[in-house]
């Protein structure tokens, strides 16, 4: 772990966060002692959106026939 001063740290801002993009974690250290840790975020996985055409034919059965999403938007937004 790469560590840097507050001082440092207040000073060189973008470098710190540099090694931090970069995936190292940098600690940040007050008279020699290790006060607080920067580490890289984790990924974020995909949203996960629900099937809801599935979920009406479920509810509703085959003769579900509701308008498609694109339809509707275009319907609201009109001739922009």
């Amino acid at each position: 772990m790469k560590t840097f001063s507050i001082m440092e740290t207040q000073h060189n801002l973008a470098k710190v966060l540099r090694e931090v993009e970069a995936g190292y974690e940098v600690g940040i250290t007050r008279r020699k002692k290790l006060v607080a840790r920067l580490v890289p975020v984790a990924s974020e996985a995909p949203p996960v959106f629900p099937d809801f055409h599935a979920r009406a034919v479920e509810t509703w059965g085959e003769s579900w026939s509701g308008d498609s999403t694109d339809d509707l938007i275009r319907e609201s937004r009109g001739d922009r």
